[in-house]
């Protein structure tokens, strides 16, 4: 992704670019008002179309308390968001849950995403312009950060970690989420916990020693080996994970060790699985798959897939819900 900051009083901008592993998407909650709006009589939400997700994805936040390295004081800044290239494979999450009373409740929006082709090239970054000037360059994740998250770059606010350890996370994952988002509240901290839930550092806390090579847990790997599955798999999805053995345990059961989730697939790449060979141009994408999430709880409750196999004329859709394949 391609990150735009701009400071609002010198106007002047900083890029970011950074890897990420999906696109997360927020949604609109927008209250069902009249019959027409749905065709589910019992929905509380009218549907949105992933135009609309895509479109709040990328447009314009406002960042307050701005410690601006050119006017040397807090400012406001204008931040967004867009895509920096394409890969062969694009996996999206949607974000469909808020917090009420700081308890994460699942969002029962539906989506509404096209069958045939999407260009996102309207989403695409486009680096510094003519005209723009830089901000200098200093530490981005102590500017970006409200002037007050700033005064104690150790200090987090403990009542939002216990709330976010009353919702089941670990206390290593809550501070870390703090901490990445400046001190923002509980919602934006747990919004980074769930984007972040594959990274194999997530536990791993801010000031640990770099490890000198893969360290794992004998005793875990011993345990994931008596089911069946080999020592060097074993090894590896325990260090994706940071060691935790029920998340190594998912990920053996629900990949292969040579691929990672999809979502939509661009009809220029031929290839399946997703690569770190990003395109500058390849922004055309189709639709080849979908999970979701079937329960009223973000808590519980069964995922489902929806995989298509063939494009245009020629497509099926496959319902994969464990066992079962319709």
């Amino acid at each position: 992704t391609e990150e735009r900051l701009q400071c609002s009083e010198c106007l002047r901008v900083r890029y970011k670019t950074q890897k990420v592993s999906s696109a997360s998407l927020p949604v609109i909650k927008r209250p069902v008002t009249n019959a027409s709006d749905t065709l589910d009589s019992q929905a509380q939400f009218a549907p949105v179309s992933l135009k609309e997700c895509l479109d709040l994805m990328t447009s314009d936040e406002t960042v307050d308390g701005y410690n601006c390295p050119q006017c040397k004081k807090p400012t406001t800044a204008i931040k967004s968001t867009k895509f920096a290239t394409f890969p062969k494979v694009l996996a999206m999450q949607v974000r469909r849950f808020e917090l009420v009373n700081w308890v994460p409740q699942k969002l029962d929006v539906p989506v509404q995403v096209p069958l045939d082709q999407i260009d996102l090239e309207p989403y695409k970054g486009r680096g510094i312009q003519p005209g723009e000037e830089l901000l200098p360059e200093t530490d981005d994740a102590a500017d970006a950060a409200p002037a007050s998250a700033q005064a104690d770059e150790q200090a987090v606010d403990e009542e939002v970690v216990s709330q976010l350890e009353s919702m089941g996370f670990p206390r290593v994952r809550c501070i870390k989420a703090v901490k990445k988002t400046g001190n923002c509240g509980a919602e934006a901290a747990m919004n980074w916990i769930f984007e972040h839930m594959d990274d194999a550092d997530i536990d791993v806390p801010d000031d640990a020693p770099a490890p000198s090579g893969p360290s794992v847990d004998p005793e875990a790997v011993e345990q994931l080996m008596a089911m069946g599955f080999s020592k060097e798999r074993v090894e590896k999805e325990l260090a994706k994970t940071g060691g935790d053995p029920n998340r190594a345990l998912d990920r053996l059961l629900n990949f292969d060790g040579t691929e990672d989730d999809v979502a939509m697939t661009s009809p220029e790449g031929s290839a399946a699985v997703a690569t770190s060979d990003d395109s500058e141009s390849a922004s055309v994408f189709e639709l080849t798959g979908f999970v979701s999430h079937k329960g009223s709880s973000v808590h519980c409750g069964h995922y489902i897939a929806n995989v298509r196999q063939g494009l245009g004329a020629d497509t099926q859709w496959f319902l994969f819900n464990d066992a079962k394949v319709v």
